[in-house]
């Protein structure tokens, strides 16, 4: 296994914050965290090794809870859950080379960190639809 150490360091603080101490069900080589979610607190979720992806993939027990969602990568764990420590994750994952292209991690120095504004909905000018005179005849006012 190829874990990053950043990404091992931040596994550890997330463990840190839980109520219960995660236990590794896996092998040395594809560990298998079982794990309270710290998102809804469910008792049954997992952190599971990807090899493919160089990464651990998260698990909720309750994913048709609305705050867990989805199964996600480690770092939108981390995004979903503490913001400041996500982006402090990002500088140390960029300072060690392993983000932006090729990595599941984008370069912060290449993230716009301002605040956007909300986009503008399009007022269309709403008039009423144009009615033709049929002037009381029968067919009058047709256009085909």
């Amino acid at each position: 296994m190829d874990e990053l150490s950043v990404d091992k360091r931040y596994r550890e603080i997330l463990f840190a914050y839980l109520d219960e101490e995660p236990n590794n069900t896996g092998t040395e080589f594809k560990p298998n965290w079982k794990l309270e979610c710290p998102l809804c607190g469910a008792k049954k979720s997992t952190l599971v090794w990807m090899p493919d992806r160089q990464t651990y993939k998260f698990f909720c027990s309750k994913p048709n809870r609305c705050v867990c969602g989805h199964p996600c990568e480690f770092p939108v764990l981390l995004k979903i859950w503490n913001q400041p420590l996500w982006m402090a994750y990002l500088v140390e994952r960029e300072e060690s080379g392993t983000a932006g292209a090729g990595w599941n991690v984008p370069k912060v120095s290449l993230m716009n960190l301002s605040p956007c504004p909300r986009k503008q909905r399009l007022r269309f000018n709403r008039k009423a639809p144009r009615q033709h005179k049929t002037d009381g005849k029968p067919g009058a006012g047709r256009t085909c």
